[in-house]
């Protein structure tokens, strides 16, 4: 009996020890405090401060969209380029040779493009298109003004001349223009392009151009 008794005296000293230490464990290591009246008053309190600057937050981010949207709607007349800068005029080419293969003219025209700055401005730039149509006829030359004519506001003519290709005996006629496409810069892209909607510059197969 003695010895049980030993045993159990020091299965008690260790339990006690062990009672300690986790005690002061639990008091180094871990932190808790218990839901009391103003704990939970307190964590209402920063739980409504979180909704306000959320609340904040989501109406400065529409007030943004809107923003961009109606500046989206102002650059409507503008090409926005897809690429760098020094692509744009490639760019510019390659979309006004689909044009005219739209208006079923001979592949081999000559087309000749001119970057011009303009004065005062800063995030908007000129492309100037040359086109000399040799040859060609009347209905040639109506189906290329339509498909200008579809464009909108992003290519407008700023010369346009008709002429017999031959003054005793026409047959078809000679066409000299320039047309000219307003492009925005870099930065002034970037910024529109920040929408959030995912909405692409191209809708119901408008023209790019």
């Amino acid at each position: 009996m003695a010895s049980i008794s030993k045993i159990n005296r020091r299965q008690l000293v260790l339990l006690t020890m062990m009672l300690v230490i986790g005690f002061f464990f639990v008091r180094r290591y871990v932190t808790f405090a218990l839901p009391t009246t103003p704990l939970i008053d307190e964590r209402l309190l920063q739980l409504q401060s979180l909704r306000g600057d959320l609340q904040v937050a989501r109406k400065q981010a529409d007030d943004r969209l809107q923003e961009i949207k109606a500046l989206q709607t102002l650059a409507e007349p503008y090409w926005i380029p897809a690429g760098q800068r020094a692509l744009v005029d490639q760019e510019i080419n390659k979309e006004f040779g689909k044009l005219l293969r739209q208006a079923q003219l001979p592949a081999n025209q000559k087309i000749d493009l001119q970057r011009n700055k303009l004065p005062g401005v800063n995030h908007i730039q000129e492309v100037q298109i040359r086109l000399e149509l040799r040859g060609v006829s009347m209905r040639e030359v109506s189906r290329l003004l339509q498909e200008v004519h579809k464009y909108g506001d992003k290519l407008s003519w700023s010369y346009c001349r008709i002429e017999p290709d031959n003054p005793r005996t026409p047959k078809n006629v000679n066409l000299s223009a320039r047309l000219r496409a307003l492009v925005l810069g870099n930065e002034a892209a970037d910024y529109l392009n920040q929408s959030a909607s995912g909405k692409p510059r191209n809708e119901q197969g408008a023209p790019t151009l």
